[in-house]
């Protein structure tokens, strides 16, 4: 490429670059460090350092004025468009294309071997223009099916490209306007970065601010809900059923013998008792069903417009089913039973005395020899026993 700028502004533009991806590398090193990185930290941070260097070979060659047999800043920016486009598939999941695309990559850089810098412009404008492309598509993709606006701010990188670098090989080729070309082709690429930055910086903070909302509300071994996601999920439900009169029904599920897993095979396997159960809850109730793990080995089940006879007749299930599927770590069998305790209410519901009575009944349950099922109204209690028994 010719000079387009003087000596004074190429350093300011380098500073400016060497700040933004700084300021990335630092937010990606503190996510790098998260338990749960965000899809396409790896490629992102990729991208990043190859167009840190691509700058610092183009200023290079800005000021110091050397003509290179091979035209490093085209091949470079091609490399790092192609980057951008494996570091958009990684972060939407999509990895079709990458192999077509790679070997258009390979060609291109090899055309630097044969053709003259203005030649090679042209074959780098038109090759990131693709590769722009893609990534605008799956980002694009991305930001509308997860609703970020980080991913959005990508795509409308990629669309200013796709706009403006035709019309870099529009002045190069038919205006005859080499100088203006490049200046277009340089502009674009500026913006881009700096939207590239900002785009996927503000995706991963809004992932992440949704990630700290979920914890709020979820338990982060079991992925359901814990106490307070309870509470709010089932705030505008219970109000509903109050005014109708509907009945309200809970299960608790207490993991029988839990603290004896954990003594005896370890952490790592109550936590996998843990997940067990939940998915086992979660495949057995109805969508309607709201399922929250409440304490270490205990879940509870609030079933909306269900009747004790019902609830009841799910609970011997859950039962039955946490005790025929032993838990398989390390080629032994370890039995998981549970202790379940059933409640129900009509009309106003308090979700805090329906959760006292359905841990009395589990209690119960436990006295009568655990692996059962004990119902809890404001009657006498019943109980009824499973003819399996831990």
């Amino acid at each position: 490429m010719e000079q387009l700028l003087p000596e004074s502004w190429v350093y300011m533009h380098f500073v400016l670059i060497l700040v933004i991806t700084g300021a990335q590398m630092m937010v990606i090193y503190i996510l790098g460090d998260s338990s749960n990185p965000p899809a396409g930290l790896g490629m992102y941070t990729v991208y990043f350092m190859a167009a840190l260097l691509g700058w610092i070979a183009f200023t290079l060659q800005q000021v110091s004025g050397i003509r290179m047999t091979v035209d490093v800043t085209s091949v470079a920016v091609i490399i790092n468009t192609y980057i951008l486009f494996l570091a958009a598939g990684q972060r939407s999941g999509f990895t079709r294309g990458r192999f077509t695309l790679g070997i258009v990559c390979l060609l291109s850089c090899l055309c630097g071997l044969a053709l003259s810098q203005p030649q090679m412009f042209i074959v780098q404008v038109s090759t990131s223009t693709l590769f722009f492309l893609a990534a605008g598509i799956l980002s694009a993709r991305r930001g509308y099916t997860e609703k970020n606006i980080g991913d959005g701010i990508t795509s409308f990188a990629a669309l200013i490209m796709c706009v403006s670098l035709p019309i870099a090989i529009y002045q190069y080729v038919a205006a005859d306007s080499a100088l203006t070309a490049q200046a277009v082709a340089f502009g674009s690429y500026s913006a881009a970065y700096v939207l590239v930055a900002v785009g996927f910086l503000a995706s991963v903070l809004i992932e992440y601010q949704g990630h700290l909302a979920q914890l709020v509300t979820h338990d982060p071994l079991s992925r359901i809900f814990n106490r307070r996601g309870l509470d709010e999920a089932l705030q505008l439900s219970l109000a509903a059923a109050q005014r109708r009169g509907l009945p309200t029904s809970a299960i608790m599920v207490d993991i029988d013998h839990f603290r004896q897993i954990n003594d005896s095979f370890g952490p790592e396997t109550g936590d996998l008792v843990i997940k067990k159960i939940a998915d086992i809850l979660l495949n057995i109730s109805r969508s309607s069903d709201v399922v929250a793990r409440v304490d270490g080995e205990k879940f509870i089940l609030v079933l909306l417009e269900t009747d004790l006879k019902a609830a009841k007749n799910l609970a011997e299930r859950i039962c039955l089913s946490i005790g025929e599927r032993p838990l398989l770590v390390d080629q032994q069998r370890i039995a998981v039973t549970a202790s379940v305790g059933v409640t129900s209410s009509a009309g106003e519901v308090d979700l805090d005395a329906l959760s006292r009575e359905a841990e009395q009944a589990v209690r119960l349950a436990k006295q009568a020899g655990r692996n059962q099922v004990a119902t809890l109204h404001r009657e006498p209690i019943h109980l009824t026993t499973n003819e399996t028994q831990a």
